[in-house]
């Protein structure tokens, strides 16, 4: 039986490429996928500090209502690793965990998700972040040089 020191979650690919640059928020559109997790349009905000989002200082907004104010966002936490950040977003009201990529350019965002899983010990979730940078890693390595 595998336990939670061991286990690592299954976990698959989203990528969205910039779609539009505003003052306050840039959007991206899905262009490539494992699976579709959550909305085709995404945003990426300075986190004002007009929610309860502590360790943040940006914002993932989902597009999954009409209005963008009423949209589900979370904070996207630094890791160790600079570029990446990990957050949790429900996934079929669930509280799901995702590593997310950003480069220095912004131009892409890259998602990688474990669907309706989050680990709450602090040890465990610092795990198997770092177990999904590094697959993101390979995965832009690849991408890079082939």
């Amino acid at each position: 039986m595998k336990t939670a020191t061991t286990y690592t979650p299954d976990h698959y690919g989203m990528f969205y490429k910039l779609d539009e640059v505003k003052k306050t928020f840039r959007q991206y559109q899905l262009c490539k996928y494992e699976k579709i997790a959550f909305s085709e349009i995404i945003r990426t905000e300075k986190n004002n500090g007009y929610n309860s989002t502590t360790g943040a200082d940006n914002l993932l907004k989902i597009r999954n209502k009409n209005n963008w104010s009423k949209c589900t966002f979370t904070g996207l936490r630094p890791t160790e690793t600079p570029g990446f950040y990990y957050a949790d977003l429900p996934i079929k009201e669930k509280k799901s965990l995702f590593v997310a990529y950003i480069p220095e350019d912004r131009e892409v965002i890259y998602i990688r998700i474990c669907s309706q899983f989050y680990p709450y010990n602090a040890t465990d979730r610092t795990r198997i972040v770092k177990e999904i940078i590094h697959r993101m890693q390979d995965d832009l390595n690849k991408k890079r040089n082939g």
